[in-house]
């Protein structure tokens, strides 16, 4: 089976409004763990056997959605080389009772996050996502969706139909994961939270992962300044991968 190198970096960024950044990011065993810093930026090229990725973004404001995002990504070094098919029920069982605990420390007060996840293994990548947090693949300058997000409209006001902090007995809950796709040299991935995806047109986004010779720290780089500079109204976590 044919190897790649692989080149990630993930940033994220607190925005220009809110007081907390809820979001998180995992590449390959690494994340944040900082709530205070406003920007972080990780990078990554290191050969491996699997390669796991993730973005996720936290709802319940003040610290909770903080927490509940570093749980999950957290919870991630667990099933680095797992096979994610097989291993993503478990991993949404472990992660969502310890975020379900934690709402029920605080009161019930409501709460959890997104998450948006690509796995690569040998020649082959999968997706899988719960909520609006999004995974694209860039080929030969065309952008694809690959993640599916699970919203539903109510009173002109987007409420998330599938994310980490269900309890049980309110709703199962069922991540989308998509096909396997055979990746190629050149080949550019996206992990984002609605902070990008809310303020930048895909048209922007396509532009950035098509620039040749570009490195994926300079990408997000890019793509988390055109965010701030459509308003910057939330906050902003970006992953690109590139195949070499």
């Amino acid at each position: 089976m044919k190897s790649f190198k692989i080149e990630s970096s993930a940033i994220t960024h607190i925005g220009a409004v809110r007081e907390h950044n809820e979001d998180n990011y995992y590449i390959n065993g690494k994340y944040r763990q900082d709530s205070n810093l406003g920007t972080e930026g990780y990078s990554d090229n290191k050969a491996r056997d699997a390669y796991l990725y993730a973005v996720c973004d936290g709802m319940g404001g003040e610290s909770f959605g903080e927490l509940a995002s570093l749980i999950a990504v957290s919870v991630l070094t667990k099933f680095q080389n797992a096979d994610i098919r097989k291993s993503m029920s478990d991993y949404i069982r472990v992660t969502n009772r310890l975020i379900c605990d934690e709402i029920k420390k605080y009161k019930g007060r409501s709460g959890g996050t997104t998450l948006a996840l690509l796995s690569i293994q040998g020649n082959k990548a999968v997706t899988c996502n719960l909520g609006d947090s999004r995974v694209y693949f860039c080929r030969n300058e065309d952008l694809y969706l690959l993640s599916e997000d699970h919203v539903e409209t109510i009173d002109n006001k987007n409420k998330l139909t599938q994310y980490l902090g269900i309890f049980h007995e309110k709703k199962v809950i069922r991540p989308y994961i998509s096909k396997d796709l055979k990746i190629k040299k050149n080949d550019v991935f996206l992990l984002c939270s609605d902070g990008l995806t809310d303020v930048v047109n895909v048209d922007d986004i396509a532009d950035i992962l098509s620039m040749e010779n570009e490195s994926t720290s300079n990408m997000v780089r890019l793509l988390a300044n055109a965010s701030q500079n459509n308003s910057g109204k939330d906050n902003v976590t970006i992953i690109v991968i590139k195949i070499i």
